[in-house]
């Protein structure tokens, strides 16, 4: 094979790989998109919210807002890497007892039903899966 040849066809090998390793833009988008709106807590850590406890957490475009009984208590921007499995999640807190910390986790959309799975913010470790991770949430998409 001729060196030009091979070139070419090294070149076109590179650019494969890094179409499979580096997640598209549109396909962060559509990760993103899925979770837009917002969503009331059902349970936290695997049990029930405390009755009269109300959380809802709301997405819209790379920004989310944390309420808690019907006050604010964090927002910041958030961004998701489909490419991994599971999907990684990363809210940067910018208002709330955490501001300047960034949290660590792993996201998942079934229908009308977001899991999400952090470590503490401000830990540099991402949680490998929903069971070691330090905070596990179910929510349900609020009509």
């Amino acid at each position: 094979m001729p060196v030009m040849m091979r070139t070419i066809a090294f070149a076109f090998l590179l650019l494969f790989q890094a179409a499979q390793t580096t997640p598209p833009a549109d396909a962060a988008k559509k990760a993103l998109d899925q979770i837009q709106g917002s969503w009331q807590a059902v349970s936290l850590n695997g049990q029930n919210l405390p009755n009269g406890m109300e959380m809802t957490l709301s997405f819209s475009g790379d920004k989310y807002e944390n309420w808690v009984n019907g006050a604010l208590d964090e927002r910041g921007t958030v961004k998701i890497d489909p490419s991994t499995k599971p999907p990684s999640i990363d809210f940067v807190i910018i208002e709330g007892g955490d501001a300047g910390k960034t949290q660590l986790g792993l996201v998942e959309v079934n229908g009308d039903s977001l899991i999400l799975s952090f470590a503490t913010p401000g830990n540099p470790t991402r949680p490998k899966t929903p069971s070691d991770a330090e905070l596990y949430a179910v929510l349900r998409k609020k009509k």
